[in-house]
């Protein structure tokens, strides 16, 4: 995997930081998703970063129908 400098900086910072550093920068960073998430929601309920799933194709195969072979 190859990393930026910038994100080989981060993970450097990150290794260097206590342990309560690294708890405090962790709750940091969800109450930051947690208020994103419930901005978003509250302006769209509609998701953006998702994708529509295909609706179900047949498939004939799959039928638990009788083959009739001679």
């Amino acid at each position: 995997m190859d990393l930026t400098i910038d994100e080989q900086r981060l993970i450097a910072e990150y290794r260097r930081l206590t342990a309560t550093g690294r708890d405090d920068l962790l709750a940091y960073a969800s109450s930051l998703v947690r208020q994103a998430g419930t901005e978003k929601s509250s302006d769209n309920d509609t998701a953006t970063n998702q994708c529509r799933l295909k609706s179900a194709e047949p498939h004939p195969e799959a039928e638990k129908t009788p083959f009739f072979t001679e």
